[in-house]
């Protein structure tokens, strides 16, 4: 009778453990993946990314404010396009990442702006006056 429990709680550790492996390869299929995305990795320097393309050619631009196209690059892509930007030559204003992938326009705006610091620093002279007596 022992072996026959010892049996079955087997049995049912084997089946559970296989119905929760099922569970986590469903959970994978399921990830979400941020498909395109611009992050800033040193003061005007940018890392544009996007994953998993629809298609194998994208059109990536860069836009002005006024709509002038200021970089424009047509690309072969398998699963993911990654390229790093300096715009540190850039004027102040507002700019557009634009990428096309098949019938997707995806776009990310940002603003360049400059600030002036002034700092003002006073120093007091400081003179020995001797008095004659």
């Amino acid at each position: 009778m022992k072996k026959l429990n010892l049996l079955f709680a087997v049995a049912a550790c084997l089946l559970t453990s296989a119905v929760n492996a099922q569970e986590v390869e469903e959970k994978g299929e399921d990830t979400f993946y941020a498909d395109f995305y611009v992050v800033q990795d040193k003061p005007m320097q940018f890392k544009l990314s996007y994953n998993h393309p629809v298609s194998d050619r994208l059109t990536v631009r860069i836009i002005d404010g006024e709509k002038n196209i200021l970089f424009a690059e047509k690309t072969l892509v398998y699963k993911r396009y990654l390229k790093y930007f300096d715009l540190s030559t850039f004027a102040d204003g507002k700019y557009t990442f634009e990428l096309t992938d098949g019938e997707k326009k995806v776009g990310h705006s940002f603003m360049v702006t400059t600030e002036t610091k002034r700092i003002v620093t006073a120093r007091v002279k400081e003179e020995n006056i001797m008095t004659g007596l």
